[in-house]
């Protein structure tokens, strides 16, 4: 006789199960919206040439950094008008100052 664990009904019911269980965990994970604020002793953002405040950005190291360049102004970050930290996208949603910068400053575009 064959072992009902092993049918086929079975099965397709278990790969259901994990394919919702992982769905679940990946919707959970993924949430683009942190409250870490960034840190310049963070790994990445040391790799990015992440300065807290602009006015302190290696002007040797980074060249095309212009007095103007801070977080607040870069299309990448979503805080709120006035707001002193907000969203960064380009680190995960993690919290940047406003008066910050990194190597990969876009200018916002006018809506």
């Amino acid at each position: 006789m064959s072992n009902p664990l092993n049918s086929r009904r079975v099965f397709m019911l278990r790969v259901a199960c994990g394919g919702a269980a992982l769905s679940a965990t990946h919707a959970f994970a993924a949430d683009p919206v942190s409250n870490e604020k960034l840190t310049e002793n963070d790994a990445y953002a040391k790799s990015m040439g992440f300065r807290l405040d602009s006015s302190k950005v290696d002007k040797v190291k980074y060249p095309r950094h212009a007095a103007d360049q801070k977080c607040s102004s870069c299309q990448l970050f979503s805080g709120a008008p006035g707001a002193e930290w907000g969203p960064c996208s380009f680190f995960g949603g993690r919290l940047v100052n406003k008066e910050g910068w990194c190597r990969n400053f876009k200018v916002k575009k006018a809506a």
